[in-house]
């Protein structure tokens, strides 16, 4: 009589949807996605400074791909949280608390990691705000330069409103003759 060989599982354990595991692993992708959407800002920042029109243009372009992947993202995050504690809008930061013993090192560093990615995208997004505002306003100067405009003065209301000035450059005629 011939035995039957012993067979033995090899199985990857992959996570899944609605495990904690699961939300580590949805967590670690959305602060990668954030890292990547920082290094497409700073690319666009490098454009900027060296007036290359396509690296803006190819950095806005990606910028708008990556950030509707991040809202994906952001959909299956909320979605397993909601299947986890019942509730979707928990904020990453409470993730650990809200889920108790059953928050894993790995998920708690995954949500320390994407804290810490969101953090350094905000900076990246005020530096970037800066620049952007510093170049527009570099062109606009330039521009009224070229046509020998000068810069509209600014002007106040009695109650220190910014109002337009008037038209015709505010030239005063005295009309006594």
């Amino acid at each position: 009589m011939m035995e039957a060989p012993l067979a033995f599982e090899t199985t990857v354990r992959v996570p899944s949807a609605g495990t904690v595991d699961g939300l580590s692993a949805a967590l670690e992708g959305e602060s990668r996605l954030l890292g990547e959407l920082a290094a497409i800002l700073r690319r666009q920042r490098e454009g900027v400074a060296s007036d290359d029109v396509q690296m803006v243009d190819d950095s806005v372009f990606a910028a708008h791909r990556i950030m509707r992947t991040i809202e994906e993202a952001r959909r299956r995050r909320r979605t397993l949280t909601g299947m986890l504690l019942g509730a979707e809008d928990v904020p990453v930061r409470d993730l650990e608390l809200a889920l108790g013993a059953r928050a894993t090192p790995p998920l708690v560093l995954a949500s320390c990691n994407l804290q810490v990615a969101a953090e350094a995208l905000s900076r990246e997004i005020e530096i970037n705000r800066h620049v952007l505002r510093g170049a527009i306003q570099a062109g606009e100067a330039m521009v009224r330069t070229l046509c020998g405009a000068r810069s509209a003065p600014v002007s106040y209301d009695a109650t220190a409103r910014s109002v337009q000035a008037p038209a015709g450059g505010g030239t005063l005629f005295n009309q006594q003759v």
